[in-house]
């Protein structure tokens, strides 16, 4: 298999990539979804023996796929942030210089439930409660919009598959009626098992190689 597939949504091509992001090329825009930047800080605070580290990975992954696509835009489809971030942190160290070395991209994020937290925050990019590029409707929750198909996150989509007593649990692309939710960015973010009914189309990711499991399209 490969690490990115080609995809129509809406009449338009997009590509899906192996490090859980969705290019756009006909805007020059990369989409990710649930980052959850500082999660690992927020639990270490809590007591909880997370390794450091995380924030800085994902950065790095950001980075990889950047320089692969050379896109315009990066938009975060939800819940950039894990909570409101203390000074101090990791990644509100980290951030400006990244931002910084990756000045020609222009970074924005839809606002995600684990965001609103963060109100106030200055970090140096664009928020939208939503956005539209082409037929697409940028979202954090997944929703039905006539005329649009949305592109979401929110749900951490992951989907199992078994062989007698093996079991693979993968996060997946999850293609719906009108809605494409992607899965989570953010290394410590988990998944929810879905149930995808007949003719939606699901893309597993193992080890970063895409594995479209039912229909092709989005609608």
């Amino acid at each position: 298999m490969s690490r990115t597939l080609d995809w129509e949504l809406a009449g338009e091509r997009v590509i899906l990539h192996g490090d859980k992001a969705l290019y756009y090329p006909a805007h020059a825009t990369l989409m990710v979804a649930d980052t959850h930047f500082g999660k690992g800080a927020f639990f270490r605070r809590k007591g909880l023996a997370v390794p450091t580290g995380q924030s800085q990975d994902d950065l790095q992954r950001l980075s990889a796929l950047i320089a692969y696509f050379e896109p315009q835009r990066l938009i975060v489809l939800g819940d950039f942030f894990h909570h409101r971030p203390m000074p101090g942190e990791p990644f509100l160290a980290q951030f400006p210089d990244w931002l910084a070395r990756h000045g020609h991209v222009r970074v924005e994020a839809v606002i995600g439930n684990h965001d609103r937290h963060a109100k106030g925050i200055d970090i140096g990019i664009t928020w939208h409660a939503t956005l539209d590029i082409g037929p697409l409707r940028l979202c954090h929750e997944p929703q039905s919009v006539p005329g649009r198909h949305v592109l979401a996150g929110h749900l951490h989509p992951a989907y199992s598959l078994s062989a007698g007593r093996d079991r693979l649990r993968a996060p997946v692309f999850w293609c719906r009626e009108g809605m494409t939710v992607l899965p989570s960015f953010g290394a410590l973010t988990g998944g929810w098992d879905i149930q995808p009914e007949a003719g939606e189309g699901v893309v597993l990711i193992v080890d970063g190689e895409l594995f479209p499991i039912a229909s092709r399209s989005g609608r």
